[in-house]
């Protein structure tokens, strides 16, 4: 296996890998293979190909999972788009191949570690479980981006690197049901007190996942804090503050607003339920 890495990103910093290709004629079939030490989301031409909320390894080992994904190419340029999530620093953060079959009869084929380009996030993943998000970052380079063409709000993409002289280890085959997180359900209902810059939501029972907080009214470069997660807010129209890659206990959510703002500014908190899926037996 041929590891790629972001050269400059930092220990704790997310990652975001392209590579962009031109197909003559459509595909009669087409997988695409993924493996990662860290958490990571698929993106093809724009779609998310990952069904779970985002991809975690089995203990002690690293899985490799398949994606159809025929009925999303077409002819012309297509994009695969991963967005990488370090757990510990490492340079085993993606390894990728495509495998299929033109309509033509012919075998469709992307080496793994060819024409792969990378840059750091907007976020970061920290070894205490919390994220660091910006939000004026994440609206301007993700949200909008065409993905089946060059933008220049990508100029600062590099060539990923391939890494050597990498110790061995153990790898699991997950092609029937991936492990991974998952929405359970979303919990609106929530007694609400404050005490100084602290706004409390107690939804009234013991849930482990993510808190997403919508604000209306903030200025661009203020700092909101929910339950460990710190967000840049982006200003302008609302803010929407929420993990991506790690969870917290979410029964109760502990927001602080930056001076001068209240509880008026925050128009809906939910507490979002996410149960872990279960690995299945897996094979050397």
């Amino acid at each position: 296996m041929r590891w790629l890495y972001c050269a400059q990103a930092e220990e704790t910093q997310q990652v975001w890998f392209k590579r962009s290709f031109h197909m003559n004629e459509p595909a009669a079939s087409a997988v695409l293979s993924i493996a990662s030490e860290g958490r990571y989301i698929v993106y093809v031409n724009g779609f998310i190909v990952t069904p779970e909320l985002f991809i975690a390894n089995p203990r002690g080992a690293i899985g490799i999972r398949d994606y159809d994904i025929a009925h999303l190419l077409t002819e012309g340029t297509n994009t695969i788009a991963v967005w990488y999530s370090p757990v510990g620093y490492t340079r085993r953060q993606l390894y990728t191949t495509l495998l299929g079959q033109w309509q033509s009869g012919g075998r469709l084929y992307l080496a793994g570690d060819e024409g792969w380009v990378c840059r750091p996030a907007n976020a970061r993943t920290l070894p205490d479980g919390n994220e660091e998000i910006s939000g004026p970052d994440y609206i301007a380079e993700w949200k909008d981006y065409d993905w089946k063409e060059d933008s220049n709000l990508f100029s600062a993409w590099q060539q990923a690197q391939t890494a050597t002289e990498l110790e061995p280890v153990l790898i699991t085959f997950c092609r029937h049901e991936p492990a991974g997180f998952r929405m359970q359900r979303v919990l609106k209902r929530a007694k609400v007190s404050q005490r100084g810059r602290t706004v409390t939501y107690d939804f009234g029972e013991q849930v482990e996942g993510w808190v997403r907080v919508t604000m209306r009214g903030m200025k661009k470069g203020e700092v909101v804090e929910v339950n460990g997660l710190r967000y840049v807010c982006r200003g302008g129209s609302d803010d929407q503050a929420c993990r991506r890659f790690t969870t917290s206990p979410a029964g109760i959510a502990r927001i602080t607003l930056p001076a001068g703002r209240s509880r008026s500014n925050i128009t809906r908190v939910e507490a979002i339920a996410i149960s872990i899926y279960k690995t299945p037996i897996l094979k050397k």
